[in-house]
């Protein structure tokens, strides 16, 4: 899932590279609104991973819910030295990181993308 600070093509982008990779925008689906500890919750309960560029508040939400014994679907922090308008970089970092880890388990684990 990609958070709301991310630009939803690229879901678009990354599904013509992984055809079967369930890619969705937070914004496409209504989740923008939601607070952070409700949409970790509910990626949570649906096994998604988020994307996101919240290095500020996410990572704390992130560390109470592993405090209070709760999982979540996993966590990729875009850092601020990939430029919000670099979508290519973007790109080219996740990819990276699904030909990496992509057959793992992701519940749970956090991954800070490198610029």
């Amino acid at each position: 899932m990609l958070d709301v600070h991310l630009d939803p093509k690229l879901a678009d982008a990354l599904r013509r590279r992984w055809p079967k990779l369930d890619v969705q925008s937070a914004t496409q689906h209504g989740l923008a609104v939601l607070s952070d500890p409700l949409l970790l919750e509910i990626l949570a309960e649906e096994d998604r991973v988020l994307v996101t560029r919240d290095v500020n508040t996410m990572p704390e939400h992130v560390k109470a819910r592993m405090c209070a014994g709760r999982t979540h679907g996993g966590v990729v922090f875009v850092p601020r030295t990939i430029a919000q308008a670099d979508t290519r970089l973007l790109l080219r970092r996740l990819n990276e990181l699904i030909e990496r880890e992509g057959k793992a388990d992701w519940r749970s684990r956090v991954f800070w993308l490198r610029a």
